[in-house]
């Protein structure tokens, strides 16, 4: 089982990977970067994407209808997708067997990128995950 830089080398490996990281949702600091980041600054990029992954998983606006949370076996958030005119930013939540507070954020080029490969293979790196 893959750790966080085994993982962020894989995610690198997808087609139009610009960056990637591994971000601890409830402190907002990168447990892991590689490749580009937004803006430059891979820290500001974690921090920004740890409050938008915050709203999305405490707000129970986005929880499945049977109203599922945290507490439960299953997140009630899998993952996030962010488009703009050049790229496509991909959060995917990772299940851990502490808190449950991280996730992967893949920075994906547009016109290089294939969006749905990405979140199927994010996912099943989420699943591999091993951090300790």
């Amino acid at each position: 089982m893959p750790g966080i830089d085994e993982c962020l080398l894989e995610a690198m490996r997808l087609p139009g990977a610009r960056g990637a990281a591994v971000v601890d949702w409830t402190s907002g600091l990168a447990l892991g970067t590689v490749g580009d980041a937004p803006g430059g600054d891979h820290e500001t990029t974690a921090a920004e994407a740890a409050a938008l992954a915050r709203l999305a998983a405490e707000h129970k606006a986005f929880a499945p209808a049977d109203g599922s949370d945290w507490s439960e076996q299953e997140t009630p958030v899998e993952d996030l997708i962010i488009s703009n005119r050049d790229s496509y930013h991909l959060l995917r939540f990772v299940r851990t067997t502490f808190d449950s507070s991280v996730f992967l954020h893949l920075w994906l080029d547009r016109t290089d990128g294939n969006l749905a490969l990405a979140r199927i293979r994010l996912g099943e790196m989420a699943g591999r995950l091993v951090l300790g």
